[in-house]
């Protein structure tokens, strides 16, 4: 069963990233050592991607698990969460995606930490292992870490918050609607309230064509589905979506 197009993304970057079981190295300005909101800050930076298109906007939130020290070291456990999205004519388009747990070293100097040494869990039959080396097999960490795995509808609208904050501070106009206005979307329209598959407070937003050209294909394709885009309540903000549900 499909939710949308980030969920493919996901599966296949994550493949990709997790494949490596590698170490990667990388630099971010000295941060005085503190927590909260400021060591959230610090890992979203350390994990944040470039745009892998002209025109994405990479968004990267992180969740802590735990922050200890170890030596000189302040190690970091943490739950990453990648969307990338392009707009085009006032909606997005999911471009990529991936969730997964990391360990980050950070070297502590003078109470800040600087270089940030980013370990990812091996893939396949050793995730699990690999995983719970990483949490020192304490079990709350461990299970909190593998919570990664299956956090698309509850991390979905902090992301779009995010992603509307990006919006704001570029003055990207034209991209925070209200439900009944959107370009393309005002005429011969469904609206989709409290869809199964996709996180809440967000609406799926359909032709009534495409709608009930795919409802007529129940029973006789593998899988009927339609085009939409799925229209955030808090935020205004529109993201192209594939959806496989019939509610009406």
């Amino acid at each position: 069963m499909i939710r949308n197009r980030i969920l493919i993304v996901y599966l296949l970057f994550i493949s990709i990233s997790i494949l490596t079981g590698c170490c990667i190295n990388q630099t971010v300005n000295e941060t005085e050592l503190t927590y909260g909101d400021d060591l959230i800050n610090l890992v979203e930076e350390t994990m944040k991607q470039e745009p892998r298109e002209e025109n994405e906007i990479q968004i990267t939130k992180a969740e802590i698990v735990a922050s200890f020290e170890d030596e000189t070291k302040q190690i970091v456990l943490a739950n990453i969460y990648q969307m990338g999205f392009i707009p085009e004519e006032g909606r997005f388009i999911s471009s990529s995606g991936a969730m997964f747990p990391v360990e980050i070293q950070y070297e502590i100097d003078d109470k800040k930490l600087v270089n940030p040494l980013v370990i990812y869990p091996l893939d396949g039959s050793e995730f699990s292992s690999s995983l719970k080396k990483m949490s020192r097999n304490n079990i709350k960490w461990y299970k909190q870490l593998m919570e990664s795995q299956n956090s698309y509808h509850r991390i979905y609208n902090d992301m779009i918050q995010k992603l509307k904050k990006e919006i704001v501070e570029n003055n990207l106009d034209g991209y925070i609607h209200t439900k009944d206005e959107i370009p393309n979307y005002t005429e011969d329209v469904i609206f989709l309230e409290e869809l199964k598959n996709e996180p809440k407070s967000n609406i799926g937003i359909v032709k009534e064509e495409a709608y009930f050209r795919a409802k007529n294909q129940i029973g006789k394709v593998n899988w009927p589905h339609y085009e939409g885009i799925l229209f955030n309540e808090a935020t205004g903000i529109v993201v192209e979506s594939i959806f496989d549900e019939f509610p009406k």
